[in-house]
C-alpha cells in the first residue's frame, strides 16, 4: 500500500464568482480494502494557516465526500492524505454562492500535485516532484473546456 499526499497548490479565490465552499470527493475502486482519507484546508491569506480538517473512510467500490466552508478566503490550498492510493481517485470542486460549480476551482485527479508518497512496507517517505502527479506536459498549459 502506498500512502499519498495530494495538493491543489495555491488557489486564487479573489474573483467576482468566488467559491464559498470546496468539495472533496474520493472514489475507492478497490474490490476489497477501505481507504482512510484525511483532508486539510489552509488559508493562504498571508501566512499559511489551517482552517479546516476532516477524516473519513471510503469503503471498497464506493465514494464519499466532504464540504468545507471557504467564504472570505482569498487564497487557499486543499491537501488530501490517502492511506492507500491504489485504484483511488480524488477530485476537488469549488461552488459559488448560488451552488454553481466554479470551473477555475475544479481539480481532477490528474491535476492534483503529489506532495509525498510513502510505501507502507518500509515506511520511507519519498519526496516527489510537484508535477509528477499531473499528466500535463507543460506547466500553465490551458485546455478548452
Amino acid at each position: 500500500m502506498i500512502k499519498l499526499l495530494l495538493s491543489t497548490g495555491p488557489v486564487e479565490n479573489a474573483a467576482a464568482n468566488a467559491s464559498i465552499s470546496t468539495w472533496v470527493k474520493v472514489l475507492n475502486n478497490n474490490q476489497a480494502g477501505e481507504v482512510n482519507v484525511d483532508v486539510t484546508v489552509y488559508s493562504l491569506n498571508g501566512e499559511k494557516a489551517q482552517i479546516a480538517n476532516s477524516s473519513f473512510v471510503v469503503q471498497p467500490m464506493s465514494s464519499e465526500y466532504d464540504v468545507f466552508e471557504i467564504t472570505d478566503i482569498l487564497e487557499y490550498e486543499v491537501e488530501v492524505l490517502l492511506s492507500n492510493s491504489q485504484n483511488v481517485l480524488v477530485s476537488i470542486w469549488g461552488k459559488d454562492a448560488d451552488a454553481n460549480l466554479v470551473a477555475a476551482h475544479r481539480f481532477s485527479n490528474n491535476e492534483l500535485s503529489v506532495i509525498s508518497q510513502t510505501d507502507n512496507k518500509n515506511s520511507v517517505p519519498k519526496a516527489v516532484n510537484a508535477n509528477t502527479g499531473s499528466k500535463k506536459s507543460k506547466a500553465g498549459r490551458r485546455r478548452n473546456r
